[in-house]
């Protein structure tokens, strides 16, 4: 049987890499609404759903246990901080930012902690 979530994830992972790693004036002419730390945001927003699509792909391939959260929850720090990276030494208009490190990081917690309390509180 196919993993259903392998694709949604892959695709959510390659338009996250997008954004963070376009030019940030061409990103500047699509800034509708203003809202405090709307980047911040937005990095929370990235790596929740990053963390919670690529969890779904492997939780249904290695099933529900906590190695397959904490490994989802690596993965997403270490390609958090990869992108940061990129951003420093691959791109204009673009630096790395520990708060976004850490936007990302809180993202994937929660994500993770949802994960958890959603199957403590299903049963």
């Amino acid at each position: 049987m196919r993993n259903k979530f392998f694709w949604p994830a892959l695709l959510w992972t390659i338009f996250v890499t997008v954004l963070c790693l376009v030019s940030s004036s061409s990103l500047e002419s699509m800034n509708v609404v203003e809202i405090p730390y709307k980047d911040k945001v937005l990095h929370f927003v990235f790596y929740f759903v990053f963390t919670g699509s690529w969890y779904m792909h492997f939780r249904e391939k290695y099933g529900h246990n906590m190695k397959v959260k904490l490994f989802v929850f690596l993965f997403a720090i270490l390609y958090g901080g990869f992108i940061e990276l990129c951003q420093l030494l691959f791109t204009n208009g673009r630096s790395a930012d520990i708060l976004d490190a850490l936007a990302n990081t809180l993202g994937s917690a929660t994500a993770v902690l949802c994960a958890w309390l959603y199957r403590r509180f299903r049963k």
